[in-house]
């Protein structure tokens, strides 16, 4: 009856720990680094070799209540931005890539600046838009399936396959074309999104470990939060979430 209580205790523990961290690693046995929370980003690229490189995926800071391409940032958005930057500071240069919506721009812009950065390179990519995973954005709309809830819901259980692209695969296929890209970026690199696209790459990364089950426990992806990709020499690819704030997470 002990043991009995024990491993019940045990299993509650366990539980506990992958419903309410946000800090921690677990392993998951295949090519990924599974997270049960979100790392600092700071310490995720203190532990990346020289030889290898990485691209840091993530949410753009606090925006205003535009939704639309011309949205900015809120002045607290800006000094998030800056503040990651200067966890960020090193002596070599970055790469900087955004969707072509204002606020992911100023993200890297205010990443840039809080680096110390003047003369850095920004490119404006299409796969870094936040309708990646969207296969019909007309029925999305018309069954209200462009939310939060849906999305996550789809994203660890599946369904929806009218309106949306099975993650997995979907995931493989932006993955190939960073990788296509990755001849011409540097070191370290940072890009810049929207929730949907980094919320399903943190997820596929975390090997669905994460907890972003926004339809179950209002959990989604904090601003400046998202997924670091290491890749080395030898071009295998390695994964941990990342967090530029406090917590990777919103609820």
């Amino acid at each position: 009856m002990k043991k009995f209580f024990t491993c019940i205790v045990a299993a509650a523990l366990a539980f506990s720990l992958f419903a309410c961290s946000d800090s921690g690693t677990s392993a998951s046995g295949s090519r990924f680094v599974s997270d049960i929370g979100f790392n600092d980003i700071d310490k995720v690229l203190a532990e990346v070799a020289d030889s290898e490189t990485v691209v840091f995926l993530l949410r753009h800071a606090e925006r205003g209540e535009d939704y639309s391409r011309a949205g900015l940032l809120t002045e607290n958005g800006i000094d998030q931005s800056k503040s990651v930057g200067e966890k960020l500071k090193t002596e070599e240069d970055f790469f900087y890539a955004s969707s072509d919506f204002g606020r992911t721009q100023q993200t890297c812009d205010g990443i840039a600046e809080g680096r110390g950065e003047k003369n850095y390179q920004r490119e404006t990519w299409g796969i870094l838009g936040g309708d990646w995973y969207e296969k019909n954005a007309a029925l999305n709309a018309e069954k209200n399936w462009h939310t939060w809830e849906t999305f996550s819901k789809m994203a660890y259980e599946g369904g929806y396959s009218q309106g949306y692209y099975d993650l997995a695969s979907r995931s493989e296929e932006w993955l190939d074309s960073l990788t296509a890209r990755l001849p011409s970026m540097k070191r370290v690199n940072i890009l810049i999104s929207h929730d949907y696209l980094v919320a399903g790459m943190t997820i596929y990364g975390a090997d669905w470990q994460i907890d972003l089950r926004q339809w179950m426990n209002g959990k989604w992806i904090n601003y400046l939060a998202g997924i670091a990709i290491i890749v080395d020499p030898s071009g295998n690819k390695r994964f941990k979430t990342v967090r530029g704030l406090e917590t990777g997470r919103l609820q």
